[in-house]
């Protein structure tokens, strides 16, 4: 399980963020890919175990990549709106959207990794 879960992780992660810049383009986003994103590294958690988990994603570094996450998001009330729609089809073509989307899917997949870290020390693992 070991051997090959190390294989799919990488199509995991390739996916979680396949979604997250293609969420103005189709179904998808930000929320959809970080939860994609955090649950392919709860998931190597569960088969390594928490201390290897640890040592490839403290949890010091997911609190921050929330701090980041929120903060980039914030952003985007501070600037001026943009015109125009983008040209459809094209990935980059929405302006800060796609940036947006990436904070959101680090924000939410730090999230479910920090919350899943604090549900495995209350319980004493």
């Amino acid at each position: 399980m070991r051997i090959v879960f190390r294989y799919v992780l990488l199509f995991i992660q390739v996916y979680a963020f396949y979604v997250i810049f293609h969420g103005h383009l189709s179904p998808g986003g930000g929320f959809a890919g970080g939860i994609v994103l955090g649950l392919g590294m709860v998931l190597y958690i569960l088969i390594f175990g928490v201390n290897l988990g640890s040592k490839r994603l403290p949890q010091h570094l997911a609190i921050v990549f929330i701090g980041i996450g929120g903060a980039v998001e914030g952003i985007k009330f501070f600037l001026p709106p943009k015109e125009g729609y983008g040209t459809p089809g094209e990935l980059f073509s929405v302006g800060l959207i796609s940036l947006m989307s990436l904070a959101i899917g680090l924000l939410v997949a730090s999230s479910l990794v920090t919350m899943y870290y604090l549900l495995v020390e209350e319980d004493g693992r």
